[in-house]
């Protein structure tokens, strides 16, 4: 099972190029991961944006994906019932991937939400789209802790 990140934007803050390098590195022993960086679109409003974002998004989307779109419309879920619905999806054995999806500055389109498998929210709070990279990676390899019976997450 391969962990996919596509990402609105190329990150160039060396700061947060470390954190992504260094959570990648800890994921590995449990997943194959990657992150896949889609030009952000040129338009004039922010619906045409993201509305080019998602056909970008769409054609890199690998086929058996199960589809985690980030968004903050999204379900809050706690590292526990975020760790169990991974493993559920693992055991399955109908998904190749999980591929997480995150928009750029103007966020997501109606459609990457309707398509997704998912609809994920990190917090209520709203975060920068480059900063969502670590994040997440460091939520990933804490549900890997979790599935695992590694101690690194506590409750």
């Amino acid at each position: 099972m391969e962990i996919i990140i596509l990402a609105a934007g190329k990150c160039r803050d060396k700061a947060i190029l470390e954190l992504i390098s260094h959570y990648q590195s800890r994921l590995k022993p449990f997943f194959k991961n990657k992150i896949i960086e889609v030009p952000q679109a040129n338009a004039n409003r922010p619906a045409d944006i993201k509305n080019e974002e998602a056909k970008t998004f769409f054609k890199k989307i690998p086929t058996k994906s199960f589809i985690i779109a980030l968004d903050e419309t999204g379900e809050s879920p706690t590292t526990r019932k975020f760790a169990t619905l991974i493993k559920a999806k693992q055991e399955t054995g109908a998904f190749n991937n999980f591929c997480f999806i995150i928009g750029g500055a103007e966020g997501l389109s109606d459609e990457i939400r309707q398509k997704a498998n998912y609809v994920l929210s990190l917090s209520k709070l709203t975060y920068p789209h480059m900063m969502v990279r670590p994040i997440i990676l460091e939520q990933l390899y804490r549900v890997a802790s979790v599935n695992s019976g590694h101690p690194y997450h506590r409750d």
